[in-house]
């Protein structure tokens, strides 16, 4: 699939859209080499009322009804984190667990003067979040397996986030 956005969304009722959100000023538009190691992306910790409760994982969820994947990713960061993103590129597919496909997206806050102050919890499904580096989720064993997949490609070259 080239485009996300361009999916039936007939066939996305069991889907999920996922967003790599990194840190400003940091910006994935820029076109400087990424240093994986300083870049740092918002993790969440899932609430222990959730499936995979504790787990830390990207913010997303599911695709609505009548919604585009990169649509459902930026409506479940305001959700979640009550964030405002900006989808920079769809970036690859995978499956959860249940085998409901996963679109995968590197988004961006919208605001340009962004500050820690701005993010609000969903408690009911978000316990906490971290910004934290892509090599140092895939060293955390909370880290969901089928994100760590995707951050390993990543590192790897073979996912751009670009």
């Amino acid at each position: 699939m080239a485009n996300a956005e361009s999916c039936e969304t007939s066939k996305l009722r069991r889907s999920g859209a996922i967003a790599i959100i990194a840190r400003p000023p940091f910006l994935f538009s820029a076109r400087e080499p990424i240093d994986f190691d300083r870049l740092e992306t918002l993790a969440i910790r899932r609430s222990m009322t959730v499936a995979a409760p504790g787990a830390l994982c990207f913010p997303g969820g599911g695709v609505e009804l009548g919604e585009t994947p990169a649509a459902a990713a930026r409506r479940e960061c305001r959700e979640e984190v009550g964030l405002d993103v900006r989808i920079v590129a769809y970036l690859t597919q995978n499956a959860t667990p249940s085998g409901a496909p996963l679109y995968w997206f590197s988004a961006e806050t919208v605001d340009p003067d962004f500050d820690e102050t701005a993010i609000r919890l969903q408690t009911d499904e978000v316990s906490d979040y971290e910004w934290r580096s892509l090599p140092s989720l895939l060293a955390d064993p909370d880290f969901l397996p089928n994100n760590a997949e995707i951050v390993r490609r990543i590192i790897a070259g073979e996912i751009p986030l670009r």
